[in-house]
């Protein structure tokens, strides 16, 4: 069986962030985590380094992603990736992917296959001073579709792969 090709963009919504401004002290240090390219040095992203506050995320290009969605970096690290753990805002280096109801993407497949192209996002950089990519590019990258089923396998294996690497 050929499992379905699809972009990205077809089967994800692809949100992005913001930063609000440094120079309000009132937006920084409430109770929403904002997540930025340092924090991304996990797997599974449970805590971030900043917080901001409801009125920081209302006046900022900043977007909280639900808990159990893939953040990808798309500028600064460029192919790195987690999952969060908690539903948190992010800043304008990262994208959230958040699988479209109707496809069947699980989101660890969807992680573990960011993970499998982050080479490809990296070679894709461009910039002078700062590498990144475009959400252009972002939205065109062409993903697997496996039955769930298959989806919850290739985890699985990859999954306990990645812990016998860990031991």
């Amino acid at each position: 069986m050929r499992w379905e090709v699809k972009p990205l963009g077809e089967v994800c919504e692809i949100i992005g962030g913001g930063t609000p401004s440094r120079k309000v002290g009132a937006y920084y240090g409430g109770d929403i985590p904002w997540a930025t390219v340092g924090d991304m040095n996990v797997e599974q992203l449970i805590t971030t380094d900043l917080s901001i506050t409801s009125v920081g995320l209302e006046n900022s290009s900043s977007k909280v992603i639900p808990s159990g969605n893939v953040i990808i970096a798309t500028r600064v690290g460029l192919g790195k990736s987690c999952i969060l753990n908690v539903d948190t805002a992010i800043n304008q280096d990262l994208k959230g992917l958040v699988p479209k109801g109707s496809i069947g993407l699980i989101p660890m497949f969807l992680f573990r296959w960011t993970q499998s192209i982050a080479p490809r996002i990296i070679g894709a950089g461009t910039g002078a001073t700062v590498q990144g990519v475009k959400i252009t590019f972002v939205s065109q990258l062409p993903i697997p579709i496996p039955p769930i089923a298959e989806q919850e396998r290739i985890v699985a294996v990859l999954d306990e792969a990645f812990a016998a690497i860990d031991k």
